[in-house]
């Protein structure tokens, strides 16, 4: 991110994006804070291990059925009992038919934690095309097996890095795949920033998710 600010010779930019991009974004400020003009997140994620182990084996408690069936997916041999480690290395199977399905069946379980959220037939996850369901998968199984080359709570604990920089943070109640609790967390330690909760959504946002977001970033570009 840094190179193509200074590629594209930005003085200071404002950041937006959500989930991963949520991670990422908080990253980069934290390191860079002095090229950050404002921040808008949504929905807030900080890829910590207890959010991993959550997303993959703490929300089994409210959909038991879809997660057996993500569960079957990793071989009986896993010693280390890591699900996520599991379908990483599934990923780098030479056998395509093994990457496949493993991708398929991490992509029903995305589509199981958003269910509440979507259309009963609408698979935002199981829709997408072969080569972005074997991509988004062995990216997203490969850092989250690493948690994400970040130390527990690393982004929490830097967040005085981004005094002085204004932020908004709009997160959905109804979120399963990232609880609230991370939004909150991160708003009590960065002052400059707003928490908005809104009520009715979850982690795919809504329209009313998007009014707020838009109405930070028109705020912004005032």
């Amino acid at each position: 991110m840094e190179q193509l600010r200074q590629h594209l010779d930005i003085d200071r930019w404002l950041l937006f994006g959500g989930s991963w991009g949520s991670t990422l974004l908080l990253a980069y400020a934290e390191q860079y804070s002095d090229r950050v003009s404002e921040i808008v997140i949504s929905p807030v994620t900080t890829t910590r291990q207890s959010e991993i182990d959550w997303l993959y084996d703490g929300l089994s408690r409210f959909l038991p059925k879809a997660w057996e069936q993500f569960r079957a997916g990793v071989p009986d041999n896993n010693s280390d009992n890591d699900i996520v480690a599991a379908y990483a290395r599934l990923m780098e199977n030479s056998d395509s038919k093994v990457r496949i399905q493993a991708a398929n069946r991490w992509c029903a379980w995305e589509d199981a934690v958003v269910s509440h959220e979507t259309d009963e037939d609408e698979q935002p996850f199981s829709s997408g095309s072969l080569n972005w369901r074997l991509s988004f998968v062995r990216i997203a199984s490969h850092y989250f097996s690493h948690g994400a080359w970040l130390d527990e709570n690393q982004l929490l604990r830097d967040a005085n890095q981004l005094i002085g920089i204004p932020g908004v943070l709009v997160h959905g109640r109804l979120d399963l795949a990232g609880p609230l609790k991370t939004a909150w967390e991160l708003d009590r330690v960065w002052s400059d920033a707003e928490l908005i909760i809104v009520d009715n959504s979850g982690h795919t946002g809504g329209e009313s998710m998007r009014m707020h977001v838009r109405e930070a970033l028109d705020s912004f570009a005032d």
